[in-house]
């Protein structure tokens, strides 16, 4: 039972020193109001390298609650008044108020698959 009791007090030590990072308001632009309606529908593949990105209550638009994006495959942005939305090369977005999601940066050149 010393054994067990060592064990568990060990893991609960090492878990504590555990750090977490959601990505809360790094990268995030400012809150300043700004009222107005913004929409786009965009077609292309997104710049983006990494597999897994997510953001809480911060990201490239002002007013971004979460952010999610999987490789080029899945963009998911929900703010204030409004979304975006891209899977694959097909994008959508739109807000009204005081969220103007705008879309996320293509990659340029003649094969979109090429990064």
């Amino acid at each position: 039972m010393n054994r067990l009791g060592l064990l568990l007090a060990s893991c609960v030590l090492l878990g504590a020193c555990t750090v977490v990072d959601g990505g809360v308001g790094r990268g995030a632009s400012d809150w300043s109001p700004d009222l107005r309606a913004n929409s786009y529908i965009d077609y292309g593949w997104m710049a983006n390298e990494t597999l897994l990105s997510m953001d809480l209550f911060g990201g490239p638009n002002a007013y971004t609650l979460v952010r999610l994006d999987v490789w080029r495959l899945l963009h998911l942005e929900l703010g204030l008044l409004g979304f975006g939305l891209g899977v694959g090369p097909f994008h959508f977005g739109a807000g009204s108020g005081i969220y103007a999601p705008e879309a996320p940066a293509m990659i340029s050149g003649d094969n979109p698959m090429n990064g």
